[in-house]
């Protein structure tokens, strides 16, 4: 739970999606020796290129590093603090990132010292430097939502826990500006975009583990109940989700009953109609490059 995932180049960064697989027998590429920090409730987003990655906040674990931001080269499998000795945000668990424009990431809400906090922080990728958004209007103090950029290079921002005027904790409404019967609020969910302008919701947390499937069409922005052909039962929170190919990989997590959840799902995305979960993966193309 409280882990991140990252997709570079047909490389899962927990694994390699570029060969064929069966998720019962899923091969696990071990980067401990790399020097990765340890941390949780962190969010992670890749680089402007193939070539690095970015974990961001969360929680420092074992006396790791405190650094807001931390990149990963995958070239040279070498991890580097990245501070500008400037303005920049620190402290921060719970929050959401999303790059846009292939060369800024942007930072939204999340937990500062127990507290709320709607700051958004736009870092560069280029330059390596922060500089916080000055908006007319107030965001709203959210942590634990999910945050998606959108083709136009908008960014979305959907669930998580709000904090209301009286000063207490509610659960963000997904969105008020849509269609069609609506998703139970919630937090701790994922969420990915398809190829083909679909936003894709599972599990989340609200007084319980949810395993409902729900799908927003961003071209008319109408929810829709996803329909398993195979549902197994499974319920889950604070795990991760990402979209490969026509398939959607949904790891680790946990739930009310089992605690923590070591498995991998995947569900087969391809029709919008319906949704199937299966055990082999066959990429669109494959390589035979290392992972690193």
């Amino acid at each position: 739970m409280g882990h991140v995932a990252i997709l570079i180049d047909k490389k899962l960064y927990f694994s390699d999606v570029s060969q064929p697989f069966n998720i019962e027998t899923l091969t696990w590429n071990d980067l401990t020796y790399t020097g990765a920090p340890t941390k949780f409730y962190a969010s992670a987003c890749n680089g402007a290129s193939n070539n690095d990655l970015f974990i961001f906040g969360g929680t420092p674990f074992g006396g790791t590093s405190n650094s807001f931001a931390v990149k990963y080269d995958i070239n040279d499998q070498h991890w580097t603090e990245i501070t500008s000795g400037e303005n920049e945000p620190k402290g921060i668990d719970y929050t959401s990132c999303a790059k846009f424009n292939n060369r800024s990431i942007a930072i939204f809400g999340g937990r500062l010292l127990n507290n709320f906090t709607n700051d958004l922080w736009i870092f560069d990728l280029l330059d390596l430097k922060w500089s916080l958004n000055n908006a007319p209007h107030p965001f709203p103090y959210i942590w634990s939502c999910c945050a998606i950029t959108l083709p136009d290079e908008s960014i979305l921002y959907i669930g998580g826990i709000s904090l209301n005027k009286n000063g207490t904790e509610h659960l963000w409404e997904l969105n008020t500006n849509t269609s069609g019967p609506t998703p139970h609020h919630r937090y701790g969910f994922s969420a990915v975009l398809t190829s083909d302008k679909r936003i894709i919701i599972f599990g989340g947390y609200s007084s319980t583990d949810f395993g409902d499937l729900w799908i927003l069409d961003i071209t008319t922005y109408q929810w829709s109940e996803g329909i398993i052909t195979n549902p197994n039962g499974l319920r889950l929170s604070s795990h991760t989700e990402t979209f490969v190919d026509n398939y959607m990989i949904i790891a680790f997590g946990g739930n009310n009953v089992t605690n923590f959840s070591l498995a991998t799902y995947m569900l087969d995305v391809n029709k919008r109609d319906s949704y199937t979960w299966v055990t082999d993966f066959i990429p669109s193309t494959t390589n035979t490059t290392n992972f690193k």
